[in-house]
């Protein structure tokens, strides 16, 4: 009997020992994560704050793509001037946000918009004036050299029909006078 307690005794005593082994070794592993999270800690702290610069830059960009749409939408519609760039964003901010058509939509109807939008619209091109003989030239045509009507008393149709508006009204009367002499 002596023998079989014995072998039970120290059975138990290794179980234990085996026990205490395991325990030793999960509590060292346990040290081992808690300073390997002391060491991610603040990597990832560091890793939320990059995190949050990244929001912030991602929302500056589409705030900036945003207002480059809008300006390109009023450029295009003919207003290039700063301050009615300007204008045309508060005017169309204050319009009901519910049913408010698209900028381009609401741009595109002229008659529609407000007389402060419309007074900063280009002019079409047909009802530019004409520039008159010796008016200094646009910007635009500088350095281009003017036609000048045919230095001539006999005015025939082709003549005529080259000439600008502008032009035939300063030679309406050579022009009159010509076509009346036989």
């Amino acid at each position: 009997m002596s023998e079989e307690g014995t072998t039970t005794t120290t059975t138990t005593e290794g179980s234990d020992s085996g026990a205490a082994a395991r325990i030793r070794q999960l509590v060292a592993r346990v040290k081992e994560l808690e300073g390997r999270v002391g060491e991610l800690t603040p990597l990832a702290e560091s890793a939320e704050k990059y995190r949050a610069q990244v929001d912030e830059v991602k929302a500056a960009s589409k705030a900036e793509r945003e207002a480059l749409r809008i300006e390109r939408e009023i450029s295009a519609a003919g207003i290039t001037d700063a301050e009615g760039m300007e204008y045309v964003q508060h005017a169309y901010s204050r319009l009901p946000a519910e049913g408010r058509p698209p900028l381009a939509e609401w741009l595109g109807n002229k008659e529609a918009l407000p007389k402060a939008v419309r007074a900063y619209l280009a002019e079409a091109p047909a009802a530019a004036p004409a520039p008159t003989m010796g008016a200094p030239l646009p910007k635009s045509n500088a350095g281009t050299v003017t036609q000048t009507p045919p230095a001539t008393t006999t005015w025939t149709s082709e003549s005529i029909m080259r000439l600008t508006p502008a032009e035939f009204k300063a030679n309406a009367a050579a022009i009159n006078a010509a076509l009346r002499t036989p």
